[in-house]
């Protein structure tokens, strides 16, 4: 019992190292595509943890994930974005969460995997989450970059008419009067530009649905490779890493959307919008490469002990 601990304790330490190294040296554990948006790769480390730990080091693993995202918010934190993970309910909070949620993730598709037709049942459980994403997350960012010019007009018109009222309860009438005309005139331009984007989201899908087709085929052929060549072993580990990341990536944002609301400048219901579009492309990609990478090192653990996992 007490060497159990103390394997416990030493794979926690190692995974603690791992993660905080990932978490503070740049464009490591956290890749910077734009301002404001990253992609995620420390998360790989915690659930490759939360395999080989029990739940209380894997609670434990996602506090550190959480802590060295804080502080990389210190360092590199240049956009709203990133400046809210300097507080510790947007930054700690959530990963915590997701590192029990991960965990019992890998509990119950263990469990699934060993009952009759439980390798179907995580096949399609992942396939459908997978073409789910897929489809809607492709859609998303299509959508987004078609219309993004219509709304940033747009917002620019709400913004100018803002200036206006608030140049009127100073009574500097003429200078408000010069912004509701600059507003006047965006809003004129509206309608042309909603039809500009309209062909253009069209034009864009018809380029789009082809590949994510292509990708779909990609998935499902790569993912049946994967259960053929271990003859129907492991099918848990991958699903597992799927499902964990966009759980993952749904708790950051819906916490970050409930303490800094104002980040997303929107209605309650294009916030939930704005998450499942996140979650279905970023949580998406970011969900891959933690089966990419992190799959062949918990079936190589696997492999190598022959024993199950604790």
């Amino acid at each position: 019992m007490r060497d159990k601990r103390l394997f416990q304790l030493t794979l926690t330490a190692v995974f603690v190292t791992i993660i905080m190294t990932m978490s503070l040296l740049p464009q490591i554990g956290f890749i910077t595509v734009m301002p404001g948006v990253s992609v995620t790769l420390v998360h790989i480390p915690v659930i490759v943890g939360v395999f080989l730990v029990d739940r209380r080091n894997a609670i434990i693993l996602g506090f550190f994930m959480g802590l060295g995202s804080m502080i990389a918010s210190y360092i590199y934190g240049a956009t709203a974005f990133d400046l809210a993970f300097q507080l510790p309910w947007i930054s700690i909070l959530p990963r915590m969460l997701f590192a029990w949620a991960a965990f019992e993730v890998v509990q119950v598709f263990k469990k699934i995997e060993t009952i009759k037709m439980g390798k179907v049942i995580l096949f399609g459980v992942v396939s459908l989450v997978t073409l789910f994403a897929l489809f809607y997350g492709s859609k998303a960012i299509v959508t987004a970059n078609a219309w993004s010019t219509y709304n940033g007009q747009q917002a620019e018109m709400y913004a100018l008419r803002a200036e206006a009222d608030q140049l009127e309860s100073e009574d500097r009438d003429v200078e408000a009067l010069a912004k509701r005309a600059e507003a006047l005139v965006i809003e004129l331009n509206l309608p042309t530009l909603a039809d500009e984007a309209t062909a253009k989201e069209a034009k864009i899908g018809g380029i789009v649905t082809p590949i994510v087709l292509f990708l779909t085929v990609v998935f499902l052929v790569a993912y049946y490779w994967f259960i053929e060549k271990h003859q129907g072993s492991f099918v848990f580990i991958p699903s597992s890493f799927i499902l964990a990341t966009i759980i993952h990536t749904v708790l950051v944002l819906s916490v970050v959307a409930i303490f800094k609301p104002a980040i997303f400048s929107m209605g309650f219901t294009d916030v939930i919008s704005v998450i499942y579009g996140i979650a279905m492309t970023n949580g998406l990609m970011e969900a891959l490469a933690a089966v990419l990478v992190g799959t062949p090192i918990i079936v190589g653990i696997l492999n190598y002990t022959r024993k199950e996992l604790i």
